[in-house]
């Protein structure tokens, strides 16, 4: 069963504190995986400036997520804060001023009592040091553990670390330092983690590990494979330890069963959550999670030594964005998501108790009215039902259920097109939907200068909605040129509307040109490299699994140009998931 304090709470309420760092960063579009300490200012009065606004920032951060209920910030990262002898004298001076400038942010949280928890990748390195360490694995590991052991001898004020096994760096990352994907199998996984655990203990810090992956290699799969979630932890008995855990099998997604790893390991765990709903908006609209974390929160009661749940408010997604949460006018629709959360998990109230205590009695009919009415149009006005209640499998990654609208992006284009209507049957219920949650908005604006929220988000919200249900059509219907002239025309009132000086919106990407695909080719492609078990087929092993990714670096050389620019510069890229 779960394992709760004494009082009846969780022992880690855990919370991303990145949003403190962006407050001057000047990128339109912006890689929110992680704080973007190559690029940070370091030297003259740009960094002083930009330093303070910073802990200004955290110190109005840490006072607004404490009033909620969390007690433990996480922050970026070790090896940034953690000088080598390998390191350039440029990056020393980096790692330096870094150091200095994150022990007064951690001085700030731990002084308003909260805990604190530093990322970090497996394994960051310098080129310098990749060609001393000479890809051999047994010395990498010896380095990383070194690393780990130094950064908590010189921050011993930090209480843990969270280390992120299967994702490294995206396309975008700059700088010296490079987190590379060192793991490649859950039996290396499990050896690193006992060495990394041996630190941990010499030092009375905790170690999370994340089993997010991005699919690379055979540890890609441990989000879901049973039997490589037991690899990993074999032999892995250590007080210093939790596993932290997605709600999903996925990333972020809505229509997502709870992972069956919070029942079948035994290890102390937390559970992941996203406020800040990279997919659905990013805090932009109403998009409520309240409901789906109650029902996670009564399934969990069966879930065996739960010790905490970490919410993300600002973490996730390569996208323009920019509101940042529990900081000034911050954003009202993750702020709300985050203390329902906590509310649900933490203190075991119901969404209806959560709201009521929020807003009174008097408005609870009219607040869950508003965000009843906001949930349906996410559920089915960007998503569309009928797939997203599909599970399929592509190599080591479950299909998302979300696949026309992705971050900050809604896609026109015919190999979308295609796939939609090969995966979905009834076209005409697809069109239906996103069309019909547009009623939904007329009600919503009238709740919403009811309950003194203004309707400026949800103004923006239908006229997203509205570009949406017109991809639907795109999709599913007949393309015709009356068809395209109105993509054209509502594609240019939209950004009109919102020009980026005054507002983030979505980027509408439309490319008409059809792809030689047939129906027959769509069903052949499906049968080959698609499958809706887990389990992997003997094709799998023979073709998708090893196979395909050589493929792929072959054409890629050769027809690079021809790839989306979204699929080669967004995340790592696919050659990562291929591997």
């Amino acid at each position: 069963m779960s394992r709760r304090t004494e009082a009846g709470n969780y022992d880690w309420v855990i919370v991303d504190g990145i949003g403190a760092f962006f407050g001057a960063y000047a990128k339109r579009r912006i890689n929110w995986s992680k704080i973007p300490l190559a690029e940070l200012p370091v030297e003259g009065e740009e960094a002083d400036r930009y330093w303070e606004g910073v802990r200004e920032d955290m110190t109005e951060f840490v006072k607004r997520v404490r009033a909620h209920g969390y007690n433990t910030v996480t922050l970026d990262d070790v090896a940034h804060l953690t000088a080598h002898r390998s390191y350039s004298a440029e990056l020393m001076r980096r790692v330096e001023r870094l150091s200095e400038e994150m022990r007064k942010v951690i001085a700030i949280i731990k002084g308003a009592g909260l805990k604190v928890l530093m990322t970090t990748d497996a394994v960051p390195t310098s080129g310098d040091l990749v060609h001393e360490l000479g890809g051999k694995r047994a010395r990498i590991a010896e380095y990383f553990y070194a690393l780990i052991d130094q950064f908590l001898t010189e921050f011993p004020e930090v209480d843990g670390v969270v280390l992120r096994l299967g994702e490294g760096d995206g396309k975008d990352v700059k700088g010296d330092l490079h987190n590379t994907l060192f793991v490649e199998t859950a039996q290396q996984a499990n050896q690193l983690l006992k060495g990394l655990l041996q630190v941990m203990e010499r030092h009375g810090k905790m170690l999370l590990c994340r089993t997010w992956t991005v699919g690379a290699y055979q540890v890609g799969d441990l989000i879901w494979h049973r039997r490589r979630v037991r690899g990993l932890l074999q032999g892995i008995e250590s007080p210093k330890f939790i596993l932290s855990l997605k709600y999903g099998e996925s990333d972020f997604f809505r229509y997502l069963p709870l992972t069956q790893a919070f029942f079948e390991t035994e290890v102390p765990k937390v559970i992941e959550f996203q406020a800040r709903r990279e997919y659905e908006g990013a805090g932009e609209y109403p998009s409520f999670i309240g409901w789906d974390v109650e029902n996670y929160a009564h399934q969990l009661e069966q879930a065996q030594n739960l010790v905490g749940f970490s919410v993300w408010v600002q973490t996730g997604g390569w996208h323009a964005f920019k509101r940042r949460s529990y900081l000034a006018s911050g954003s009202y629709w993750v702020e709300l998501n985050s203390a329902v959360t906590v509310q649900v998990m933490q203190y075991g109230l119901s969404v209806d108790a959560a709201l009521t205590k929020f807003y009174g009695s008097l408005k609870l009919e009219q607040v869950r009215r508003f965000l009843e009415l906001a949930n349906d149009a996410v559920l089915r006005g960007l998503y569309i039902e009928e797939f997203a209640k599909q599970k399929w499998f592509f190599r080591r990654v479950r299909i998302p259920p979300l696949l026309h609208v992705y971050w900050d992006c809604i896609f026109f284009q015919h190999p979308i097109k295609k796939i939609s209507k090969h995966f979905v049957g009834d076209w005409e219920k697809a069109i239906a939907d996103g069309y019909d949650v547009l009623q939904n908005f007329s009600e919503m604006e009238s709740l919403a200068r009811t309950l003194g929220w203004g309707g400026d988000d949800v103004q923006f919200m239908h006229d997203t909605f509205e570009m949406i249900a017109l991809s639907r059509e795109y999709m599913f219907a007949p393309f015709t040129e009356e068809l395209r002239a109105k993509v054209i025309e509502k594609k240019r009132a939209y950004k009109a509307k919102y020009p980026r000086s005054e507002r983030s919106r979505y980027r509408i990407k439309t490319d008409f040109t059809r792809v030689p695909l047939s129906s027959q080719d769509l069903s052949i492609l499906q049968r080959l490299f698609f499958r809706k078990k887990r389990g992997y087929r003997v094709i799998d092993h023979l073709v998708t699994l090893r196979l395909l990714g050589r493929v792929y670096r072959i054409f890629h050389r050769r027809y690079e140009h021809k790839i989306p620019k979204f699929a080669r510069k967004s995340a790592m890229g696919i050659e990562t998931v291929l591997k």
